[in-house]
């Protein structure tokens, strides 16, 4: 972990993206209250760990992460793929700490905020937490979505799910050129969020390839024909919405 030239909220380029809620100038006010540090993780580094607490949460500003948790003393299940602008190290409210682990995939810049009193947001800024709010339950919901579809289907198609599900989110923060994108996922990590064996997911790639659907290539994944491939695994994008951005 270092630091890294600070960057003012003002000037933040997330808040351009059309996918994120404008905030008024009070809300911005207090995200900026909030703001202690800028910090840059390499690759391949937790940025939290389970059961910390440390009293801030972060926001992704650059770069690709992973939320996992561990069964058992060896196994790790990957629960989701964080893109800049999703938040990191939300506590239960039961316990006050963080339940699960996040791990950077690439080099990452995350904005580190103070964590306050979750009645000083309602009481203080109603509008943006409810925004916040809103944002979580929908997260929850694509992720349940996912994972359900997941546990029925064949190999091929809960790989075609994730690489759509993905592309979506890239689109939506204009981190993708049409069909073509970077994805830095390794054979690894994407066998461990779909609960595949590295054989099993190699052969899934080789299948969509075969099918003239999808092309992963040097960590770039190209779409042939997108469509075919969500018909194919049943992928539906989520409503559309202005996230909520702290």
């Amino acid at each position: 972990m270092m630091r890294t030239d600070w960057i003012r909220c003002t000037d933040c380029a997330l808040r351009t993206k059309p996918v994120f809620r404008p905030l008024s100038d009070q809300e911005l006010d207090y995200v900026i209250g909030l703001k202690a540090d800028h910090v840059r993780f390499p690759a391949r580094s937790h940025i939290v760990e389970a059961g910390e607490s440390d009293g801030f949460i972060y926001t992704l500003y650059d770069g690709w992460a992973f939320r996992y948790a561990m069964v058992g003393e060896t196994h790790r299940q990957i629960l989701e793929f964080l893109l800049p602008g999703d938040l990191i190290g939300l506590k239960s409210p039961m316990s006050g700490r963080v339940r699960h682990s996040v791990c950077s995939i690439t080099d990452v810049v995350v904005c580190a905020l103070r964590e306050r009193p979750l009645d000083s947001l309602v009481v203080g800024q109603p509008d943006l937490a409810k925004a916040l709010f809103e944002t979580l339950l929908i997260e929850e919901d694509r992720a349940r979505d996912r994972l359900t579809l997941l546990g029925r289907q064949r190999a091929s198609q809960r790989l075609a799910y994730l690489m759509l599900d993905l592309h979506d989110r890239l689109l939506k923060r204009d981190m993708a050129l049409g069909d073509r994108f970077d994805f830095p996922l390794t054979y690894e990590m994407m066998a461990d969020a779909l609960g595949l064996s590295r054989a099993q997911l190699a052969r899934s790639l080789v299948d969509l390839r075969e099918r003239g659907w999808a092309m992963l290539h040097e960590g770039m994944l190209h779409f042939a024909d997108r469509a075919a491939m969500a018909d194919f695994c049943g992928y539906r994008a989520g409503r559309a919405m202005r996230r909520a951005l702290l």
